[in-house]
């Protein structure tokens, strides 16, 4: 132990005794630690989640009886009640950070990051990020319900970290966390709540998060539109509406449905509707 120059961590097992059985996510310990050469755990088990993050050297991991030899940027996955063992490189001792958690979310969250099922090891590149959570973590040990709450934002911005790593490693198709209906709910609000804007569907693809062209394929399975046709004719029913139920000039309907030019907006309404404003207006 005399050759090992570094260890700080904490431990929260204690707050187990409260009842955790609702809470999505909550931290059991963290810490960082250079190791000497030969350091070592197991064969043993532990009774929550643990993320291991090499920050440096090497060293070995066994789960389920296979053999990963890590380095640098590997992130191994301790799993409850699974044996394992670790051990540092005699020559070229790694250094890690660890956290550890539980919650009824814990196992939805590693696989958003890429660890399921069998899968235990992973890769993270944003080790100083890491590193910065897992010392605020460590600072806030005092047991108040403010410090808490810190320590657990700490850990699912650890979490959201890998899931960004891991979703950027995937085909676009698959990098999308939610069921299509919902990126399209999102999408229909924000037309019908800026339609009166310059409206881009890059703009709206990346307000929502997710790409162009798949934003325009689930809009158009969902509403058989374009996004660019649902705002044209949302405009046009809002035109609509004001030709019919005020006395506004066409000019001021046109800047309210987004059009800055009166003459580009009658054509368009000519078009989607198959008369001008002024014969919609007296036709109603």
């Amino acid at each position: 132990m005399a050759n090992e120059t570094y260890l700080n961590f904490a431990g929260f097992q204690c707050l187990e005794n409260l009842n955790h059985s609702t809470l999505d996510m909550y931290l059991t310990t963290c810490g960082i630690q250079n190791c000497f050469g030969g350091h070592r755990f197991g064969p043993g088990k532990r009774d929550s989640y643990i993320l291991h993050f090499v920050s440096d050297g090497k060293g070995i991991f066994k789960c389920d009886g296979v053999t990963y030899e890590l380095t640098r940027g590997d992130v191994f996955l301790v799993k409850p009640d699974t044996e394992v063992y670790y051990i540092a490189d005699e020559n070229n001792p790694w250094s890690y950070m660890w956290v550890g958690f539980n919650g009824i979310k814990a196992a939805a969250y590693l696989e958003a990051a890429g660890l399921l099922g069998k899968v235990v090891t992973t890769k993270c590149s944003n080790t100083p990020i890491i590193f910065s959570c897992i010392q605020q973590m460590i600072m806030y040990r005092q047991l108040t319900l403010a410090n808490e709450l810190k320590r657990e934002a700490a850990l699912l911005q650890i979490l959201s970290i890998m899931m960004e790593e891991y979703k950027g490693t995937l085909p676009k198709e698959e990098r999308y966390d939610y069921p299509y209906q919902i990126y399209v709910d999102q999408a229909v609000d924000y037309i019908q709540r800026n339609f009166k804007s310059n409206i881009k569907v890059n703009d709206l693809a990346s307000y929502i998060g997710i790409d162009r062209s798949y934003l325009t394929n689930i809009f158009k399975k969902v509403t058989t539109l374009s996004p660019q046709e649902y705002l044209m004719n949302y405009r046009m029913e809002q035109a609509k509406n004001m030709l019919s139920g005020s006395e506004m000039k066409i000019g001021e309907i046109a800047e309210k449905v987004g059009y800055h030019d009166q003459l580009t907006f009658s054509k368009m309404f000519k078009k989607f509707v198959g008369i001008s404003p002024t014969e919609y207006r007296e036709k109603e």
